[in-house]
């Protein structure tokens, strides 16, 4: 076994037998991603999807304005890809950009049959990890719809302590919705109550 800490976070998704996880190592292949590089680009054939060994990505959709909007963040353990794209067959509406050195374990769509059709334990994992992705987007448009943006920030954080430092402001704002300046202006606001609380 070439990746048993990656085993350890995807098995109880199962779970997931040994000998099978060592089948799929085989079928996997690394590819490194400098900072700033791209692991997919709006319009390129959506065809693979990679588990992050070391890294963080962030994923980008740009509106017709020319605004950035910040899908989701994945780092070590997590699968990163256009999945929604893979499902409904069109070109890619996403960038999937590394925020530091990373590196991934790919996999080609053909290597995700090959692997369902060797052991139903595979079909649980897919069946689960789009629940995931399902559950993980009604609860974003939830927050949207129920919490301000100082609010969404807390639960950011509270979800994602692990990115603290990884990540830039910028993109922190734009997966909140709300301008860099406009983030600043909450950062601000918090220290001035921490400052009058110690007074």
């Amino acid at each position: 076994m070439r990746y048993p800490k990656l085993y350890e976070k995807m098995a109880p998704l199962g779970p997931i037998p040994e000998q099978e996880w060592v089948r799929a190592e085989a079928l996997g292949r690394e590819q490194g991603v400098e900072r700033k590089g791209l692991f997919l680009r709006p319009g390129e054939k959506v065809d693979r999807f990679g588990l992050v060994l070391q890294g963080v990505f962030r994923l980008v959709r740009v509106s017709a304005r020319g605004a950035e909007m910040v899908k989701a963040f994945r780092s070590e353990g997590d699968l990163v890809g256009a999945y929604a794209e893979m499902l409904m067959r069109v070109p890619s509406m996403t960038t999937i950009e590394a925020l530091e050195p990373s590196r991934l374990l790919v996999f080609r769509e053909q290597d995700i049959q090959a692997l369902e059709a060797g052991h139903v334990c595979w079909v649980r994992v897919l069946r689960r990890v789009a629940e995931r992705h399902f559950l993980m987007k009604e609860r974003r448009e939830q927050e949207f719809l129920e919490f301000s943006a100082e609010e969404r920030l807390d639960m950011f954080w509270s979800e994602h302590a692990h990115l603290k430092g990884r990540v830039p402001q910028r993109d922190v704002a734009a997966y909140l919705g709300i301008t860099e300046v406009a983030l600043s202006r909450i950062m601000s606001r918090r220290r001035k109550r921490a400052e009058s609380e110690e007074d």
